[in-house]
Order: structure tokens, then sequence, then C-alpha cells
């Protein structure tokens, strides 16, 4: 059994915590949430994730916890006391899906707008989810060099 966390619960977590100047901050575990914010860690938008408890961050105990009490610890990336994860949003929202082929990624990725959705701009970071195969939550360019479209979940920078 995998408990759902929304996507928009995930993006205000983090927007929030980030704005608020946190050093760290505790999201509800899923595949969703650990799938985003692993994209965000590689593109350097975040330090560290490390499982836990809801009190710390323990991995350890994360096994042996029920599921609505294991917890994401992601460590927020700050430059001269300002965060380096600026700016987040939901593209896809529960009430209207952005669902994307291949050909309209690539017009995103390149800055051009695609299903009413604005390019990508520089230093930003296009989340994706593949909707029909299993290759989970993926990185615009990833994405597209695989050949697939998807869900535009987010955009972060």
């Amino acid at each position: 059994m995998h408990l759902k966390t929304p996507p928009a619960n995930l993006i205000t977590q983090l927007l929030t915590s980030s704005r608020a100047s946190l050093a760290q901050t505790s999201l509800p575990y899923s595949n969703s949430s650990l799938g985003i914010t692993s994209i965000l860690l590689r593109h350097g938008l975040i330090s560290s994730i490390s499982k836990g408890s809801p009190s710390k961050p323990d991995p350890s105990v994360f096994e042996s916890l029920p599921l609505p009490s294991r917890r994401l610890w992601i460590d927020l990336k700050h430059r001269q006391g300002q965060p380096v994860l600026r700016n987040i949003s939901l593209v896809s929202k529960a009430s209207k899906r952005v669902t994307v082929t291949k050909e309209e990624l690539g017009r995103l990725l390149t800055g051009r707008r695609a299903k009413n959705v604005g390019g990508v701009g520089l230093g930003e970071v296009l989340i994706v989810r593949d909707v029909e195969g299993q290759n989970g939550y993926l990185e615009g360019w990833e994405a597209w060099r695989k050949g697939i479209g998807g869900e535009v979940v987010c955009r972060a920078g």
C-alpha cells in the first residue's frame, strides 16, 4: 500500500519553507514526493534528502514505521542568505491535467509555448510524470531524450 500525496501539497510545503528561509523541512513520504525531490536534488535546488520519522531524520527507524508516519526530510540550499529554490509552481492541477507529446515537450524545453504553458526559462527545471510507462517522474530533457511525453507536473527554478 502506498500513500498518495498530491504534488500540490508537496510544492506548497517546499515553497513556503524556502520563502521562510528554513534550513530543513519534512514531507509525507510517497513515491511522488521522492520522485520530485530527487529531481530537485539532481539539479542542485536542494542539498539533501533523508528518510525519517515525524520528529527527526533517522533512516534506521524508517522501515519499521507505519506508512502514515514515514517522512522525507529535505535540507534546503541557501546561497548568500537567499534560498536557491526561489520558485516552484504547479502546472498540472487536479481540475486540469496538462499532458504533452514529445514534440510539445520539445517546444516547452526550448522556451516556446505549448498547451497554454509558457516555455521553460534559463535555470528552470520542468518535471514530467510518465503516464503510460513505468518511468515515474522525469526531468523534462530526460523525458524528451527517451522519446516520451507525459503530464507536466511542475516547474522549478
